[in-house]
């Protein structure tokens, strides 16, 4: 028989040490789904407490849902159009997804793996900075995700105006806008499946009319020299809006980090995730940038007069009323596909803001047979049918400031994660070690910053008063000691739960914390005791089963074992 290599005697040796050396349960709350990757899911006291997310979604599907997180066609590019110019716009969806989309991914998978719980950016932002800035980035998420979710059904009726019955005002147009937050809502309610395979389903018919648009007007594209001069500024055109522009252009190209909300969805979030990202990526720019440059070389004179809906006239005045009428049902598909995907991932962000108690405790429940949040469902849709009645670039303006700040604590969450528990295991790591991931982090920071800097008043006195609502929130949790807390499990890379709920949030019993970090220090110095030994054949490990025997008693009169 073979012998086998020191190397590998001395690995066997300490991970049997290890296992001796681990407290009574540890096996336990360290076990590790193959299925996911080496990621725990929630731990065990989740299981006891209630129902589970369940992890459905491959990375197909998660391709279907991003795609209509970030996009969902070239809807809503217009404005940028009118507000920047047709040059600044192509240039823009160009190069945007490297400085920004593509940060934006990696972050989302590198975190998205690492902590597969539901919740995304809350999760993440609580484990790095704790949990004030989880409840305030909670509440930025929420007033964000309730603004962002309500430009959908105005947008869908702003397509619709393209047939006679449809051009409504006042009640009826609002009454259209509900019925499709209703069917929405309804779709959200049977399961992340439905609204996943729902996602794949209508990507498909919102590409089909820019793909028409593509191949219907290449034939009639003027030559390059022309296509160069009617892209060009001229001094007559009105001043560039950069508030505006800059608005729309990064909402049209931002939302990768909803997803991370469904980690705890996702079958293998190590391998899924990255591979969605990237993918997305791709198929965003491409559905972008053709059917746009088409469309502009089309209508040069007059892109400084783009506005919402603007393709459906390129269209029907360059190419024909078929062409008109396909692209306006895509457009209203296109918004009932962006609603269905982010309402989904509003409600997972909506349990972790109730277990944070930033929203009442009730909506963190989940149905037992559907694994969805019906409940925070059912919340988001009502506020969203008083929210729709604001007009389309009002509501930009406003999610995207709230967008830049959440998304500049997620980032700065990646960064201190990785200086912090640097050991903690990734499925997928951005292949940067810290000092140049901490570079490549400063273009989307920048915009994030910039996104804030540029809003209207009306969005930084709702900022403000949404900063008070979260800090009250903050001292109230506080004051009845209900304050989340999550205790590393070292080595493993999860949050542990200190009591209550599925995803380590809930009402914490402060024996019990302090039982599991002195189980948790234990932990530490069995396995640096282990490895000691194993490294250079030192008596040092022989200290754990003292340590062990010391401590012991200790844990049973914190923890009531």
């Amino acid at each position: 028989m073979a012998s086998r290599p020191a190397g590998t005697l001395r690995r066997h040796h300490m991970a049997t040490r290890q296992q001796e050396m681990a407290p009574a349960g540890a096996a336990a709350c360290d076990s590790v789904d193959e299925e996911h990757v080496g990621v725990p899911r929630s731990p065990s006291s989740a299981e006891k407490d209630g129902p589970v997310f369940k992890p459905t979604l491959s990375w197909v599907s998660l391709v279907g849902v991003t795609f209509f997180a970030v996009c969902g066609g070239d809807y809503g590019l217009e404005d940028s159009v009118g507000a920047g110019g047709a040059r600044l716009t192509l240039l823009g969806v160009f190069l945007l997804p490297w400085f920004w989309s593509l940060p934006i991914g990696l972050m989302t998978a590198e975190l998205g793996s690492m902590i597969p719980e539901a919740g995304g950016c809350v999760v993440w932002v609580h484990r790095a900075l704790g949990p004030f800035w989880a409840q305030q980035n909670a509440m930025w998420n929420l007033v964000s995700n309730t603004f962002d979710n309500a430009l959908y059904p105005v947008m869908f009726v702003d397509y619709l105006v393209y047939f006679p019955a449809f051009r409504l005002e006042g009640l009826p147009r609002w009454l259209v806008s509900v019925s499709m937050l209703l069917v929405v809502t309804l779709l959200n309610i049977q399961g992340v499946d439905v609204v996943a395979n729902a996602s794949n389903v209508f990507a498909l018919l919102v590409i089909s009319p820019f793909a028409g648009l593509v191949v219907a007007g290449l034939p009639q594209l003027p030559d390059m020299a022309t296509f160069l001069e009617g892209i060009t500024p001229s001094i007559y055109d009105p001043p560039i809006r950069w508030g505006a522009f800059l608005s729309v252009l990064l909402w049209n190209t931002s939302g990768y980090d909803s997803v991370g909300a469904l980690a705890a969805e996702v079958q293998r979030p190590g391998r899924d995730f990255p591979i969605a990202m990237v993918v997305t990526i791709i198929l965003v720019t491409l559905v972008y940038l053709l059917p746009l440059a088409v469309a502009v070389a089309l209508d040069s004179k007059q892109t400084r007069k783009w506005s919402d809906g603007h393709f459906v006239l390129v269209a029907s005045e360059h190419i024909g009323d078929w062409l008109a009428a396909w692209i306006t049902i895509g457009g209203a598909l296109s918004a009932v596909g962006l609603l269905n995907t982010l309402l989904c991932t509003s409600a997972r962000v909506a349990v972790s803001a109730a277990r944070l108690h930033v929203l009442p405790s009730s909506l963190a429940a989940v149905h037992q047979q559907s694994g969805t949040p019906r409940r925070a469902t059912l919340a988001i849709s009502l506020v969203l049918a008083v929210a729709c009645a604001l007009p389309f670039s009002q509501l930009v303006s406003i999610s995207m400031l709230f967008y830049g700040a959440t998304t500049f604590t997620e980032f700065l969450a990646l960064i201190v994660l990785r200086e912090r528990e640097p050991l903690t295991p990734r499925p997928f790591r951005v292949p940067l070690s810290n000092t140049p991931l901490l570079l490549a982090c400063i273009p989307p920071m920048g915009l994030c910053l910039l996104l804030v800097c540029l809003a209207p008043p009306e969005a930084w006195v709702l900022f403000v008063l949404t900063c008070f609502v979260a800090v009250l929130a903050h001292v109230r949790a506080h004051c009845m000691h209900r304050l989340p807390a999550w205790v590393p499990r070292l080595g493993v890379g999860a949050p542990h739960a200190a009591s209550g709920s599925q995803a380590g949030y809930g009402s914490v019993d402060t024996s019990a914390v302090a039982a599991q970090l002195v189980e948790a220090r234990l932990q530490q110095h069995a396995r640096k005791a282990a490895l000691a030994y194993d490294c250079d054949g030192s008596s040092d490990g022989d200290r754990a089963p003292s340590i062990i025997s010391e401590l012991a008693p200790r844990i049973a009169l914190l923890g009531g074992k």
